[in-house]
């Protein structure tokens, strides 16, 4: 059994509530707490330590908890992965700032005040549950506008919906629209992570899963005959998901002492390097050239997703990194 272990920064301009959310987080078993009175504090953590979960106030002296979690969905630190989940939490309800709070994907409001059991359940939750997250462009290019009064649009319509590129483990969230008339869902994306999966590295996998989701809308929308403009945006996106796993995973072998597995690990990314730049400059109305392309990025997914790369862990709460 591999251990998992989490960390959670817990974000909270009044003392006494920064300690409170402090020690809930610290109780939930296999979870370690950092915590912040303030954004740029935080802001320091997220550069500078592994955070795998983010809780915040939304309602702070500038920098607010909003524009925090700007900066980190935009990608901005180097220690933090920009999609790990986000708990956002306030003592008003507003419905503007719940929509703003949408457009950068936040994957839950809670209202205060909070109790320990229900902060216990959320955070035990979203450690556990996938959320598709954008890539960091796509919240860089929002700007700056949770500064503005007026409400914050939600995103941009994706095209072409995740309803047919997701199996069961990987389903929409309700904001995502549905499947165009006349198309049916897959049972089975190109690409899956196996169940219980895990590299005992907890952003390593969601990088993976990422990694997979992907690729597997990039071969959904090519083999479903769409349009040339549908399947490049999807191009481009598996090939921003493969770059952000190089990052992930250079930033993390540097750190970390499992010297054997990052030997192996980094063997097989660099298996994956000329995929990678192939995906990068493939003509997508090549079909034969596409084709081939993600034969070769199929054949490299099942050589990675075995042993001893990977380890099934039968523990359903799902795995944390060393």
């Amino acid at each position: 059994m591999l251990l998992k272990h989490f960390n959670v920064l817990v974000v909270d301009d009044v003392i006494l509530m920064c300690d409170f959310l402090h020690g809930v987080a610290n109780k939930v078993p296999g979870c370690s707490a950092f915590k912040a009175l303030d954004s740029k504090t935080a802001a320091d953590i997220l550069q500078t330590e592994h955070i795998d979960l983010l809780i915040t106030d939304i309602e702070m002296k500038a920098p607010t908890g909003l524009e925090l979690v700007f900066q980190l969905r935009s990608g901005r630190f180097d220690a933090t992965s920009h999609d790990i989940p986000v708990i956002i939490f306030s003592g008003n309800t507003y419905l503007e700032l719940i929509q703003q709070c949408k457009s950068y994907d936040v994957n839950d409001f809670l209202a205060k005040p909070i109790s320990f059991d229900v902060l216990t359940r959320k955070i035990q939750h979203h450690l556990q549950t996938e959320k598709p997250i954008r890539s960091p462009q796509h919240y860089a290019a929002l700007g700056h506008q949770f500064v503005k009064a007026a409400v914050v649009p939600d995103d941009g319509p994706r095209k072409i919906s995740v309803a047919i590129v997701r199996d069961q483990e990987h389903k929409a969230d309700a904001g995502a629209e549905e499947a165009p008339a006349g198309e049916k869902p897959e049972k089975k994306d190109f690409l899956f992570w196996p169940q219980h999966a895990t590299t005992g590295y907890f952003q390593l996998d969601r990088r993976l899963r990422n990694f997979a989701f992907n690729v597997s809308c990039f071969h959904n929308v090519f083999v479903g005959n769409c349009k040339p403009v549908a399947i490049e945006s999807e191009r481009k996106r598996a090939s921003e998901a493969i770059d952000y796993l190089f990052h992930i995973a250079n930033n993390m072998k540097q750190k970390q002492r499992r010297y054997d597995f990052w030997l192996l690990f980094n063997q097989r990314l660099e298996k994956l390097k000329p995929l990678a730049a192939e995906l990068a400059e493939v003509n997508v109305k090549h079909h034969t050239q596409v084709l081939a392309l993600l034969k070769k990025l199929s054949y490299w997914w099942m050589q990675t997703c075995n042993r001893p790369i990977i380890q099934l862990n039968d523990d359903e709460q799902g795995a944390g990194h060393d």
